[in-house]
């Protein structure tokens, strides 16, 4: 699981650039004069790429920064997950919610990850900026972003289906050692790093080039420094949450591993979009 914001994405993006340590970035900072030298000039040469130690250090910071800043809300959602799960396994009470959770999925079908995904990280989080703002009004500029989101993250639901679906089949079910860790693995550093990071990352470089494939060919090229200002710092960021959180999303049965993920998120984001809104009336 993978879930990024705009603000969270900008914010790391920006720190994970700035340099570092005195070592240089670009070749024209010790540039000298060209005077007559006109056959060659300096300022038209293409940048240096950054150092990569350079580059994994900025984004770590950046990283790290960002998921520090939303510590408190990650514990108040890891906390709650797990009181879910011990409701689960300890009030037969609850076996009814469950069920039915578990019934209105399979009615759904993949209707329900795509809707589950795409309103909560979508319709909700444009709906609390809305009412977190001044004017408290919803403009054409929220409905776009709202659509935007609804469109990504919903299609990122039906993938995320589909690999819990796969994960089952590969790793059994349950909740030993043998079967979560291999789980928690390949899910943050495969699906996350190989796919569900890039594919938000980009898509969002995409809106906000005002969806020019052209311009974000630009922006990802050379594609090592994108990587690592763009995509690192975020990786990184969510890595803090989402590690412990799909650790308890993989304790409950398969059935219910998807449902409880969109809960989680749908939680997560709420806060994040909270923070973020609030932090934007105090600046």
């Amino acid at each position: 699981m993978f879930v990024l914001t705009e603000p969270i994405l900008a914010g790391s993006a920006i720190a994970a650039g700035t340099s570092s340590g005195g070592r240089r970035f670009y070749r024209g900072r010790n540039a000298i004069a060209t005077g007559n030298l006109e056959w060659r000039r300096f300022e038209d040469l293409p940048a240096d790429t950054p150092y990569w130690d350079d580059m994994f250090g900025n984004s770590a910071r950046a990283g790290l920064t960002a998921a520090k800043q939303s510590l408190k809300p990650a514990m108040f959602v890891w906390g709650l997950m797990a009181c879910v799960a011990a409701l689960y396994y300890a009030v037969p009470a609850t076996q009814s919610f469950f069920t039915a959770l578990d019934a209105l999925q399979k009615k759904m079908g993949l209707l329900f990850p795509f809707l589950g995904m795409g309103l909560s990280v979508g319709l909700l989080a444009e709906g609390v900026k809305v009412c977190m703002s001044e004017e408290k009004r919803w403009t054409k500029a929220n409905t776009g972003n709202a659509v935007f989101n609804l469109l990504m993250f919903g299609f990122l639901g039906v993938l995320q289906s589909y690999f819990y679906t796969l994960q089952a089949k590969l790793f059994g079910t349950g909740t030993s050692w043998q079967v979560l860790v291999p789980k928690v693995l390949v899910d943050q550093f495969v699906w996350t790093v190989f796919l569900a990071n890039p594919y938000q990352t980009i898509l969002y470089l995409w809106k906000n080039k005002e969806f020019s494939f052209k311009e974000v060919t630009a922006q990802m090229t050379p594609f090592k420094p994108f990587w690592g200002t763009q995509i690192l710092p975020v990786l990184i960021t969510n890595w803090a949450f989402w590690i412990p959180m799909v650790a308890i999303i993989y304790c409950f049965p398969a059935a219910l591993q998807l449902p409880l993920a969109i809960l989680a998120v749908t939680i997560w984001v709420l806060l994040l979009s909270i923070l973020t809104a609030t932090k934007d009336e105090e600046a």
